[in-house]
């Protein structure tokens, strides 16, 4: 049954990426198609806060495992992002993030463990930003989808392996504010983001919860405009 499980989710792999590619040339081309400033790079400071996830007890080639817990420890980590507003209230982001994900699993004696690990994500949001200064901020709000790659950092006692797994929705929204000591073409950018998907396995089916996770991700950062 874990074997299909993973085997879905490398189908799923597929849309997402193939959705990041199309997301992607739209951006490009909105972007080619004027050079006014409706665009910005940002760069980005926050924090890594995944939710803890529970499964029933896993079943793996008629060998019954005990249920499985999983947990993450907080982390900070650093995002850098794309954006272009290609109508008065609507536009596209890109980005990619970096944090540490070292995960801690308690089951049986086969089953415990910490895999140290770190997060690569790579996101593309549609991104409103409605037309109102609060007091020197600028709202918004952003939905979209990508994928994090968990790669390994350390050897651990559970024999894990790389593992791509899809961010279903990432949702967020924040504020730009541009202080009076700022430049034009630079403000401060205070955002929540939250990545909604599987908890990682790293490849191995009795690690698997087949629970979502929601990771938490406050953050703060410099935007440079264009």
């Amino acid at each position: 049954m874990h074997d299909n499980m993973h085997m879905h989710r490398k189908h799923l792999l597929l849309p997402a990426r193939l959705g990041m590619l199309v997301f992607a040339a739209g951006i490009l081309f909105a972007a080619l198609s004027s050079f006014a400033q409706k665009a910005d790079v940002n760069v980005n400071i926050f924090g890594a806060f995944p939710s803890t996830a529970t499964g029933p007890a896993p079943n793996v080639n008629g060998e019954t495992f005990s249920p499985v817990r999983q947990t993450a420890d907080p982390s900070a980590g650093f995002r850098m992002g794309a954006r272009y507003v290609f109508s008065p209230v609507f536009g596209l982001e890109a980005n990619f993030s970096y944090s540490r994900a070292t995960q801690h699993f308690t089951g049986n004696a086969q089953q415990s463990g910490v895999v140290y690990s770190h997060a690569k994500s790579f996101t593309i949001d549609y991104v409103a930003t409605p037309k109102i200064i609060f007091h020197g901020f600028q709202p918004f709000i952003l939905a979209g989808g990508g994928v994090i790659s968990y790669n390994i950092s350390s050897f651990a006692a559970l024999p894990a392996r790389p593992e791509y797994v899809p961010v279903f929705f990432e949702y967020g929204g924040g504020a730009d504010y541009h202080p009076a000591q700022f430049p034009n073409f630079m403000a401060m950018r205070f955002e929540y983001r939250g990545l909604v998907g599987h908890a990682p396995d790293y490849l191995l089916p009795y690690l698997a919860t087949s629970k979502f996770i929601n990771i938490a991700e406050p953050q703060v950062g410099l935007v440079f405009r264009f």
